[in-house]
């Protein structure tokens, strides 16, 4: 049985025509998989009972399968599923005022093996399938009941993005489609931890959305010691990429800044920031290091402030992440799969 978000609209159209030869079939089918997030073909009650039938043996609509929700008191949700083949994901879905944020995988492991992140830890896995992706999405739709509910999609959890295009390029086509999920471009975020040609494969072919790239180093040498990626694409190489990145206006390319007691935290870092950043339009996402496997921790409330206050006073955008979802390994840098439980 096929996946279904795995289909573009076209293949959906081509097989859909095979069975029913209107042409509204298939948007009503789109609807109520993409903005109902109905999980059953019988559900769909507009449609005669031998189409749905029909459907319902060709493609499925519950491709991976849920097998622990863990949930914090301020109500950030953290979900594990078990993909066709065994291999494990994670994403976390994360409450705001009125809506929420869904933190999205795209592979099943990660090779970049940042040290202040767990993912890393697990080499081994693979590239999601665009139906993969776009399942998480459709999944955290039926958990909160309405499509709306859901206003932003970034693709920060397992994984690097830039490394799956294959497969992420298909799935932000239905994503922004008001035929798929509708997502207005400005909600939608890729971040990389510095994959020179994704990111110009992105800026050149890639739709419309925000970019993130994790930087948390001002030098090479510090920068390379806890991102193996920089030994192959250096600073100066990543932000000559970076800069090619179409910005509109009235909008930034955010450079997340992992923050490191005794790492990267120094005032010469807030400087160096400054230049590094010259003539990008850019701010500067401070995120302080969750406790994970390394060891590594954060600094002081106290100091991460101060390291935020330099910044500003430099000229330079910076906010303070607040950690959401670190009692059940859900915040960032703590995404890894396959532990039941913990």
């Amino acid at each position: 049985m096929l996946n279904f978000f795995d289909l573009s609209f076209r293949e959906l159209e081509n097989l859909l025509a095979g069975l029913d030869p209107r042409p509204f079939r298939i948007e009503q089918v789109l609807r109520w998989v993409y903005t109902v997030g109905a999980d059953d073909f019988m559900e769909m009650t507009d449609m005669p009972l031998s189409l749905r039938e029909s459907m319902a043996g060709l493609w499925d609509l519950m491709p991976m399968r849920e097998i622990e929700r863990q949930q914090t008191g301020d109500q950030t949700v953290k979900f594990l599923y078990v993909l066709g083949d065994g291999e494990m994901i994670e994403s976390v879905l994360i409450p705001e005022d009125g809506h929420n944020t869904l933190c999205l995988s795209t592979q099943s492991g990660c090779s970049m093996a940042c040290a202040f992140c767990e993912t890393g830890q697990n080499p081994g896995g693979r590239d999601l399938t665009t139906g993969e992706i776009l399942a998480q999405i459709v999944y955290a739709i039926r958990y909160t009941g309405d499509r709306l509910k859901l206003r932003n999609l970034v693709f920060m959890g397992m994984g690097e993005p830039l490394l799956n295009l294959g497969s992420l390029l298909p799935a932000l086509d239905v994503i922004l489609s008001k035929r798929g999920l509708d997502f207005s471009p400005r909600r939608v975020t890729v971040s990389t931890c510095g994959w020179v040609p994704g990111i110009l494969k992105i800026a050149s072919e890639g739709p419309d959305i925000n970019l993130a790239v994790s930087l948390n180093a001002t030098d090479d040498q510090t920068r390379s010691m806890i991102m193996p990626v920089n030994s192959q694409f250096p600073i100066r190489t990543l932000m000559d990429a970076v800069g090619k990145f179409p910005v509109k206006a009235r909008r930034r390319i955010t450079f997340e800044y992992v923050l490191i007691e005794g790492i990267n935290d120094r005032p010469e870092d807030a400087r160096r920031l400054k230049t590094i950043l010259k003539g990008i339009p850019a701010k500067i996402n401070i995120i302080p290091c969750n406790d994970n496997f390394s060891g590594l921790r954060a600094p002081t409330e106290s100091k991460a402030k101060a390291f935020q206050e330099m910044l500003l006073d430099y000229g330079v955008l910076a906010t303070m992440r607040k950690s959401r979802g670190q009692e059940i390994g859900a915040a960032c840098g703590q995404l890894k799969a396959g532990v039941v439980g913990q």
